[in-house]
């Protein structure tokens, strides 16, 4: 069991103790050799007992570590602490966008086009190294106090069409919200399932709600495969039809006419930005980040 002040490895002082995950607590702690602050994702006794989880867990470490990313939690180092292992990684202060939407409801289009465009360069990197996060969604979703985001959690990740994943793809796994219609079905995983998931985080930050919900997880996952999304425009009458337009791309149930990959989505968005950026003052938030007024 681990305790404040306790040592890992004679390397990482434990700080505090900052939430519990699915099957590992998390700490703040600091690293005396290169005295800054860390977060330690150690995987508990109860979960560690069962293959694989900890294959999970050395698959996330192993998928993150690959990254060198603005936009992607950075992964410092891989270890065992009393024959349990643990993820060492970049210490965010920051909250997650669920911690965020939980008191702020939305975001303003220009605010939530500014965290797409972020989520779509983090996720760019990650299908470019043929990997499938498989778990976007608000809650693995860090948002700094300057806009700024970070995508983490690569606990579920897959590679593509690597033999290791032969169990993997016959599980239904994430959160049913964010489950694409193929995955319901207990197809593969694949970029267009992470694009589903990204088009239904879209569809929340700017009206406040996920499309699909209810109590009952099979329910959602009905509705995932039978309803037709509702239309973001009758929720918040104000945004453009050409976000409108975007977010209902990447929710389409068929794969012939979803985004066939993020980099057609950060294109788009930029396009809209890049029609309207005459009537935006030059030192709008949008243009100041991301310099499009040109």
């Amino acid at each position: 069991m681990i305790r404040i002040n306790d040592f890992l490895n004679e390397r990482y002082k434990i700080i505090a103790e900052l939430g519990h995950g699915g099957m590992s607590d998390v700490y703040e702690a600091r690293d005396i050799i290169f005295k800054r602050p860390v977060a330690i994702k150690i995987i508990r006794f109860d979960t560690a007992n069962k293959i694989e989880n900890l294959i999970r867990f050395q698959n996330e470490a192993r998928f993150a570590a690959a990254f060198s990313h603005p936009n992607i939690v950075k992964i410092y180092d891989y270890g065992e602490y009393e024959n349990l292992p643990y993820i060492v990684q970049e210490f965010i202060k920051s909250d997650t966008l669920r911690d965020v939407l939980d008191y702020k409801k939305s975001f303003r289009e220009n605010e939530a086009c500014s965290i797409m465009l972020q989520l779509c360069d983090a996720l760019i990197e990650v299908h470019s190294k043929k990997i499938v996060h498989r778990d976007i969604k608000p809650q693995n979703i860090f948002y700094g106090n300057d806009g700024t985001i970070k995508l983490g959690d690569f606990g579920i990740s897959v590679l593509i069409d690597s033999p290791l994943n032969v169990n993997e793809n016959k599980k239904i796994m994430g959160t049913v919200q964010y489950l694409s219609p193929e995955l319901v079905y207990g197809k593969k995983p694949s970029f267009q399932s992470d694009i589903y998931a990204l088009g239904i985080t879209f569809y929340e930050i700017v009206t406040g709600k996920v499309p699909f919900d209810d109590e009952k997880p099979n329910v959602v996952a009905q509705m995932q495969i039978k309803d037709e999304v509702p239309s973001p425009l009758k929720i918040i009458p104000s945004l453009s039809q050409d976000i409108e337009k975007i977010i209902m791309k990447c929710l389409e149930k068929d794969l012939d006419k979803r985004y066939k990959s993020v980099e057609e989505i950060k294109k788009d968005i930029l396009a809209f930005y890049k029609s309207g950026s005459k009537k935006k003052k030059k030192g709008s938030f949008f243009v100041k980040i991301f310099g499009v007024n040109k």
